[in-house]
């Protein structure tokens, strides 16, 4: 590509867990649809996981390789229901690009509507940056990044860091055969990837 109802923050993190007590982790996507190819007419945010919410949840988006991750805290997920890519398709298929990069995100089975959080105060740079961003219609740079059900209070981390009480892992990588990015998470004994191919310069 070119270039209300408020939940407190802590509640929504805590909802944001497997039924064993594991953070959900899924990947978050902000993805500028063209109207006309020039302008951006629409900047969708969603968070797609490989578990089902059973409430409303925060999530921090971690982006980065290497040992070191910069964090976009936070989004929240308010509506549990989760939508459809081809319902979002619908919407905003129209953009090629928007509808490519949406089918080549691999490892989830749900995908959920997401807003930055409504707390002002906890976003990191990163997520101000962002903010930015989707106030200006000219600006058509897409955001993708790993998530996380957890809220973070500094804008990096090391790849390995603790979520809600979890140790874990994640590992970004570019695929060589393919160049699809793979985001790994590692927590105990389980492994969770995801993966997806890059925008478009």
């Amino acid at each position: 590509m070119k270039k209300y109802l408020f939940f407190p923050l802590c509640a929504l993190a805590c909802a944001g867990c497997h039924a064993d007590g594991l953070p959900i982790t899924g990947v978050v996507e902000q993805i500028p649809v063209m109207a006309d190819g020039a302008t951006v007419s629409a900047r969708p945010v969603y968070v797609m996981t490989d578990q089902k919410l059973s409430a409303p949840a925060v999530f921090s988006g971690l982006q980065g390789v290497g040992s070191t991750l910069t964090v976009a805290c936070c989004f929240e997920v308010r509506n549990t229901a989760p939508t459809s890519l081809d319902a979002e398709l619908a919407k905003y298929g129209k953009d090629p690009e928007f509808a490519a990069h949406m089918k080549s995100i691999k490892g989830y089975r749900y995908i959920y509507i997401a807003q930055p959080s409504s707390d002002k105060q906890r976003w990191t740079p990163l997520m101000k940056t962002l903010a930015r961003n989707a106030a200006n219609p000219d600006d058509a740079s897409p955001f993708s990044a790993a998530a996380v059900a957890a809220q973070f209070d500094k804008p990096t981390l090391p790849a390995s860091f603790s979520a809600n009480n979890v140790t874990m892992t994640l590992q970004v990588r570019t695929d060589k055969k393919t160049g699809r990015t793979v985001y790994a998470f590692t927590q105990g004994g389980n492994k969770v990837e995801f993966s997806e191919s890059a925008f478009a310069d």
